[in-house]
């Protein structure tokens, strides 16, 4: 079913650009499967999604999600390791700093492992609330994104607190406040 679903999109993402985003649509290890299995599930599905998505030139991007969502890829180092046992051009990572706050020792320097491999980018502070709100750093963790090259989108995936719009207008504020 995820396997057709993520072909279903490849049409669209193709005619706007889009990348696929591969996140707790790759499920979670359930009880009497073991994890070795499960990733080589994922494996096998992931190549046949990017084989399906490389034709129309659309790329599909694996976001490490934290241990309390899932146990199938939970850091940046897990995702690197994934691509490459995948080994498809079109497969990289989507990075998401409320996630990397709670996996990542070090945010800014596992954006620079990510390096040329990250193909999307979230942001939400350490509260999940929009940036600005807690105690990340985003002028530090941006410049380090910036830095490896990067020169996708950077979007919000924050809870809608207080209000959507307000969350919305505040984040846009403070990233632009950054200045870079």
């Amino acid at each position: 079913l995820a396997i057709e679903r993520v072909k279903a999109h490849i049409p669209f993402a193709s005619r706007t650009g889009a990348v696929i985003i591969i996140g707790l649509l790759r499920g979670l290890v359930k009880p009497g499967v073991s994890h070795a299995q499960a990733m080589d599930w994922l494996v096998a599905a992931l190549r046949e999604c990017c084989a399906e998505a490389a034709p129309y030139t659309v790329r599909l991007a694996l976001e490490p999600i934290c241990r309390y969502e899932t146990s199938l890829v939970n850091n940046v180092a897990e995702g690197l390791a994934l691509l490459d046992r995948v080994g498809a051009e079109n497969l990289g990572l989507l990075l998401d700093t409320f996630h990397m706050n709670i996996e990542e020792p070090v945010i800014e320097e596992s954006i620079r492992l990510g390096g040329d491999r990250i193909f999307h980018f979230h942001v939400a502070d350490s509260n999940r609330w929009y940036p600005g709100a807690a105690h990340l750093d985003f002028r530090s963790i941006l410049t380090a994104l910036f830095d490896t090259g990067y020169n996708g989108f950077v979007s919000g995936e924050f809870l809608p607190q207080p209000d959507a719009d307000t969350a919305a207008q505040r984040a846009i504020a403070y990233l632009r406040g950054l200045g870079l």
